[in-house]
């Protein structure tokens, strides 16, 4: 349910950004052009493909999805949409099926695949999305929506998407809202936004080390007069109901906790090592505890990045190798270990486990220096 809820939040937030936003060759006019767009759009209905590489998997998924405008408005005086996403095609078979629903009062995460469905007020839907890593996509869909303050946008020129004359955009956040949401500069997007029907018809994310993803609208069509019943959802006999409120609750107990290496020595039963090779250029930031199971040392510095997690459960271990990544099979003082580096040599992936505590380390280093990391542990 997991890994469905990260790629659906991904994809709802493509088809938001669908219905709402656009470009032209200057950031005033794209400004405007957004705001005329969305203001004019009632509803949506279009076919979305995501292909996506990161630490943790990479694949495809391809879904259809609606949306509708309810000519209501909420507390906040934001106006309130109805929407609909159904999965159509996945790399991971169990994701196909799934179906994402709010009618904007309440909303419907279902998996098949599990005979589970979440549910809750339609307000509560975001936040139970961001309860799971929700990756790059969301996070610069997020900052677009924030309007020009937000981010810095540069034409680059016109292409052809899926035959149609496109605006090629670069969007990257500012300083002061990188700094805002902590997103430490990781985020960069291209858009490609039709010249007619000013909306974008494709979306490239460069997160880094935490991977890419490629968005692209394979049809849309606007204002067809949507039934309000597509936006209807009755579980299956059977479901199992999760609800959304109990399931924030369980998420907010594991989510990682600021302190420091101290206080993490005592949040957790094993010895806590720390690393005494350090690549150049990097120092300690953060130190994260999950629950009483899991410490997270993060490095940064102007040479990149690394992460150091220590854990008594099972870490790192699902993580599938990106496409294109080298895979092989080397020690850590003398102790098996499985090391993976993505094709460009630029960063690496290093686990193993002694005595029933799993090692990780990640981030922008050779494979030479995880492992030089990973042996340096005291």
């Amino acid at each position: 349910m997991r890994r469905i809820s990260l790629f659906l939040v991904l994809l709802i937030s493509v088809l938001s950004l669908a219905a709402c936003t656009e470009a032209l060759p200057t950031a005033e006019e794209i400004v405007e052009r957004m705001e005329t767009a969305r203001e004019g759009m009632n509803d949506a209905h279009a076919t979305v493909a995501f292909d996506f590489t990161s630490p943790e998997q990479s694949g495809r998924i391809v879904v259809e999805g609606w949306m509708q405008k309810t000519g209501e408005t909420d507390a906040a005086g934001k106006p309130v949409g109805r929407m609909r996403v159904e999965v159509l095609e996945a790399s991971e078979a169990a994701m196909v099926g799934t179906i994402a629903v709010s009618d904007g009062a309440t909303f419907w995460l279902y998996n098949p695949a599990e005979n589970t469905a979440i549910t809750g007020e339609a307000g509560q839907m975001k936040d139970a999305m961001q309860a799971t890593p929700a990756g790059a996509a969301t996070m610069l869909t997020d900052i677009i929506a924030q309007g020009l303050d937000a981010v810095n946008l540069e034409v680059l020129g016109t292409e052809q998407v899926a035959g149609n004359e496109t605006w090629k955009v670069l969007v990257t956040p500012k300083s002061e809202t990188t700094a805002q949401l902590q997103l430490d500069g990781i985020i960069e997007g291209t858009m490609w936004v039709d010249t007619e029907l000013a909306l974008p018809l494709k979306l490239a994310v460069d997160a880094r080390d935490f991977g890419q993803g490629t968005m692209e609208v394979q049809s849309i069509e606007t204002n067809s007069g949507l039934n309000a019943e597509i936006f209807a959802f009755t579980p299956p006999a059977g479901t199992t109901i999760i609800q959304a409120e109990e399931l924030m609750a369980q998420m907010s107990q594991r989510a990682p906790t600021a302190a420091t290496i101290e206080e993490a020595r005592t949040s957790v039963s094993f010895v806590l090592r720390e690393p005494t090779y350090i690549p150049a250029g990097m120092t300690l930031i953060e130190v994260r505890v999950v629950g009483t199971s899991t410490v997270i040392l993060n490095y940064s510095g102007d040479t990149g990045s690394m992460s150091v997690v220590q854990s008594n459960e099972d870490v790192g271990r699902d993580r599938e190798p990106p496409t294109g990544s080298v895979v092989e099979e080397v020690t850590v003082d003398g102790v098996p270990a499985t090391l993976i580096s993505g094709n460009n040599g630029q960063g690496s992936l290093l686990r193993w486990e002694v005595d029933g505590i799993r090692y990780v380390i990640a981030g922008t280093l050779s494979g030479d220096e995880a492992i030089a990391v990973g042996e340096g542990l005291e």
